[in-house]
């Protein structure tokens, strides 16, 4: 569900050039998935468009194919075959009646080739020319351009591995090395020192080669504690281009971006009119055309320098959408259809602050390891100036195959302490269930002093991960599990769908047992209830709590637990309950649920069995094998690495022992728990070897 409360998207429909109606699409091909599918099919609902989706199969329950007008099958396994597959997704436009093809974001929106093969079609590309992807695509010559007309960038050398090599003695470190032909922080690599050099090109080269066939590198200054600032612009046609003012992304972890706002908290009026004075020069002078964001980065002086240009609609759009009172993706239809832009710059202007937080499926407990798998709880509140964007729903099954972004909070406030107060609310009522978010993680940081104080830069998150996960288990730590026990205890022994102000009646099982041991994430509560006339009594360990059933109706429970109302959401599996409050889960169990008990000491034994046994934790593809049958191996030695969500993730040896089975071969796709490699214990060597 996409939920929108006050600061409603405007609407366009203006004239065009030299006529009283405005030129517009009848039907358009939305070539891309997930959240990005639906806000384009929204817009164009919106416009009167007739919208056409296509889709994977591993994407039927998306929230873009049920939105559609018409939706068309991509048939195949792979990328290549389905959302990669320029040839197929032009065939279908055709045939379909699209007389346009929106690329959204990723896939192929950046694609030149792909945008000349739909010109040339005689389709409509919503977006840029070919010729300003292909610019501003390439780093290397975007960086040459835009030095040419005067915008700083950063010192910086270009070439293969062996040319840059030969550079390093005019380098500066530490420096970063990137992908010519790359994004999303794939192909970058920071290097301290010289003697780091040769091994971060190669890293860099052979993920370059791997996730964008284009090897050449590009190596500049790397400015420690930079911020990232970037400039929506919008150009129609007839060479207008308006700016919508800037962004703060630099919230990031390994060069993703997690939060954005707007306006960026640490640009004054005079930095803000050379930042946007720069974009705009850049995008004019190449004839740019319909939207694309210019990306700076900000040094602690505040000199700033171009990083790039995004050819495309970014995933952050929605927060100067919210502070412009704006609708990005319609103006993009209006101007690609051929109309002059229907503002000028005096027009934008801004009110409030906006936040937007990224919710990925991924355990940032973990690693931030990717999840997969089916959305058993998904709840968002509906709040005033809170927008969602999403693709999902409860019962949704998100595939391994493509990037973890699940979903995008945005909220609006009159300032960005409001904003601020307005997402920590949000994020707190908020309750996901089975598979893994970091929605504690990013709840962590919108509450962190160092986001509210802004004093943030984009390497923040990687050198101070330990400390933020710390802060985040203290936070969890200050969660009354006494009220998890009351939760639990209701849930399970009182009747379904229920609505009364006493739980006594509804129970008759503690009518013959009335104290109970509970263990919330295997620490142990004792409890006993005790009923009442208007408000039962329930006693855990020393503490007191007069408590009464507001509502309870499916996984949702609602109680006043000492005159305090409180909501939690629970989900009973075989072994365990799951509650949810606060934007934390809790695991509970009880003894006097005999089928819980059994089935927890079964578990125990069979993993004393399987020990030996590596199986996969998440679903994906292996990327590398580093063993083979027979071969000894150490604890923590990498057995093999797995693809997942365009993240890699090593595989370490628990123990050291011998390689007694490999099941898999590289470039197989695994699901979770499979059987992935079989271990033995080594033979103790005799005394004096080894």
């Amino acid at each position: 569900m996409t939920i929108q409360q006050s600061r409603h998207i405007s609407s366009f429909a203006l004239p065009s050039e030299g006529s009283g109606e405005a030129l517009e699409f009848s039907s358009i091909l939305i070539a891309n998935r997930g959240e990005i599918a639906v806000r384009i099919i929204r817009a164009a609902q919106k416009n009167g468009i007739r919208s056409v989706a296509v889709y994977a199969a591993d994407d039927a329950g998306s929230l873009h194919v049920s939105m559609a007008d018409e939706k068309v099958l991509l048939s195949g396994e792979t990328l290549a075959e389905t959302y990669l597959n320029p040839e197929k997704i032009i065939q279908i436009a055709m045939e379909s009646g699209a007389e346009a093809i929106h690329p959204g974001y990723g896939f192929l929106s950046e694609n030149s080739d792909f945008a000349q093969k739909v010109t040339d079609a005689g389709l409509v590309f919503i977006g840029p020319t070919p010729e300003n992807i292909r610019l501003m695509g390439e780093k290397n010559r975007a960086l040459a351009y835009v030095e040419s007309i005067g915008i700083p960038i950063l010192k910086s050398f270009r070439g293969t591995t062996t040319e840059l090599l030969k550079h390093a003695p005019e380098m500066e470190f530490p420096v970063m090395v990137k992908a010519s032909g790359g994004g999303g922080g794939k192909g970058m690599v920071i290097c301290q020192s010289a003697e780091e050099l040769a091994p971060a090109l190669e890293k860099a080269e052979r993920q370059a080669i791997s996730y964008f066939g284009n090897g050449e590198l590009f190596v500049e200054k790397y400015l420690p504690r930079a911020r990232h600032i970037e400039v929506q612009i919008m150009a129609d046609h007839f060479g207008n281009v308006v700016h919508f003012f800037e962004r703060e992304c630099s919230v990031q972890r390994r060069f993703q971006k997690v939060i954005e706002e707007a306006p960026s908290p640490s640009v004054d009026e005079i930095l803000r009119e050379k930042l946007t004075s720069a974009a705009i020069k850049i995008a004019k002078s190449m004839n740019y055309r319909n939207a694309g964001t210019i990306e700076f980065l900000l040094d602690e002086n505040g000199h700033f320098y171009f990083l790039e240009m995004n050819t495309r609609i970014q995933v952050e759009h929605p927060v100067t959408e919210m502070i412009t009172n704006s609708d990005l993706v319609s103006l993009q239809l209006l101007v690609a259809a051929g109309n002059l832009l229907p503002i000028k710059q005096e027009d934008v202007r801004i009110s409030g602050h906006a936040i937007e937080v990224r919710l990925c499926a991924e355990d940032a407990e973990n690693s931030f390891k990717p999840s997969a798998g089916e959305l058993s709880l998904w709840r968002i509140p509906e709040e005033e100036n809170l927008r969602v964007e999403t693709f999902v729903h409860e019962g949704s099954r998100v595939s391994s195959n493509y990037d973890s972004l699940l979903a995008k909070l945005i909220v609006w406030g009159e300032n960005r302490e409001s904003a601020i107060d307005q997402m920590q609310k949000a994020l707190a009522k908020t309750s996901i269930s089975g598979i893994h978010t970091n929605l504690s993680f990013l709840s962590g940081l919108v509450e962190s002093r160092i986001i509210q104080e802004n004093q943030i830069y984009t390497r923040y998150i990687d050198e101070n991960l330990d400390e933020i996960n710390l802060q985040i288990k203290e936070k969890r730590k200050l969660v009354n599990k006494d009220q998890l026990v009351i939760a639990f205890l209701i849930f399970h022994f009182q009747e379904n769908n229920y609505s009364g102000n006493s739980v006594w009646g509804n129970i008759g099982f503690w009518r013959m047992i009335q104290q109970f041991e509970v263990f919330v994430d295997g620490e142990k509560f004792e409890c006993r209830f005790e009923p009442r006339v208007q408000k039962d009594l329930f006693r855990i360990n020393q503490a007191e709590y007069q408590v009464s059933v507001i509502q309870m109706n499916g996984k949702l429970l609602e109680l006043l637990i000492n005159e305090l109302p409180v909501n939690y959401y629970l989900m009973i599996y075989e072994t365990e309950t799951l509650v949810f409050h606060d934007r934390f889960s809790f695991t509970l169990r009880c003894n006097q649920l005999l089928n819980q008990a059994l089935l927890i000491r079964e578990k125990l034994a069979s993993e004393k069995i399987f020990q030996n046994l590596i199986c996969a934790d998440l679903f994906g593809k292996v990327l590398k094998l580093n063993i083979s049958k027979g071969d000894e191996v150490q604890a923590g030695q990498i057995l093999l690495t797995l693809e997942s969500m365009k993240t890699e993730i090593h595989v370490l040896c628990p123990v050291t022992s011998r390689v007694k089975n490999v099941h898999v071969k590289e470039g197989n796709a695994v699901i979770e728990k499979q059987l992935l490699i079989e271990l033995q214990s080594s033979p103790t060597p005799p005394k004096g070897e080894g």
